[in-house]
């Protein structure tokens, strides 16, 4: 199972500014001011979701998941501690059993 994470921003430049901030490095985003990644280890996907959400007053980007290609998921401030969780209750267990 994988899990891809999805952003965008109307802002122009505004996803670019971030992902190069949080990536501290060069950052290629689409034409139409989107980028998207796909996470084979779908827990290593938390940490950008978290600072996407921390960082909501600073940065106008919406955020969104899906598993394996499914139905896209908006995270939001009011639901990113549940998402988080359930990313974990999903996937830490799944890759513990694997590697038992």
């Amino acid at each position: 199972m994988s899990l891809t994470v999805n952003m965008w921003s109307w802002k122009e430049g505004e996803l670019k500014r971030f992902l190069e901030s949080y990536y501290e490095s060069e950052v290629s985003v689409a034409d139409d001011g989107s980028w998207v990644c796909e996470y084979a280890r779908p827990v290593q996907a938390v940490d950008i979701i978290s600072a996407v959400i921390d960082n909501n007053d600073k940065y106008q980007i919406v955020i969104c998941i899906q598993i394996d290609g499914g139905q896209l998921y908006h995270v939001t401030p009011d639901n990113m501690n549940e998402t988080i969780r359930d990313i974990f209750l999903l996937f830490y267990n799944e890759n513990r059993l694997c590697c038992s």
